[in-house]
């Protein structure tokens, strides 16, 4: 019988410790996009059971975000800019440290994906 400290084996190759995944779940605790030392402590501790850590959604384009929070200094975190790299690396070593998988989880903002309404609806008009 499998049990939830068992190793994973997927397809591709790649091996996970355990069957705990950690899904993806907004901390906000970046601040002005910035990963904080909230966010490695979070991550740290919760790379300590999960055998791959699916990081909180961030934002990949200045339009989209930060999102704020309940708190004025805290937001998502966010990588548009290169500025970003380093605190996304820390981020990469403190949940790699324990050997855990880790996975970023992008977010490109709604607006940047939809055409224009206006576009759309004369398109399907000339298709029917």
């Amino acid at each position: 019988m499998k049990t939830l400290q068992d190793s994973i084996i997927f397809r591709h190759g790649a091996k996970i410790k355990g069957r705990i995944v950690q899904p993806p779940m907004l901390t906000n605790s970046g601040n002005d996009g910035y990963v904080t030392q909230d966010a490695l402590d979070y991550y740290a501790a919760r790379s300590q059971s999960a055998g791959m850590i699916i990081v909180e959604y961030t934002t990949v384009s200045e339009n989209g975000g930060p999102s704020r929070s309940w708190a004025r200094d805290r937001e998502q975190l966010t990588i548009y800019d290169d500025k970003f790299k380093p605190g996304m690396a820390k981020l990469a070593t403190v949940i790699k440290k324990m050997g855990i998988k880790l996975y970023y989880n992008w977010s490109i903002p709604v607006e940047k994906l939809i055409i224009s309404l206006n576009w759309v609806s004369r398109f399907m008009h000339q298709v029917r």
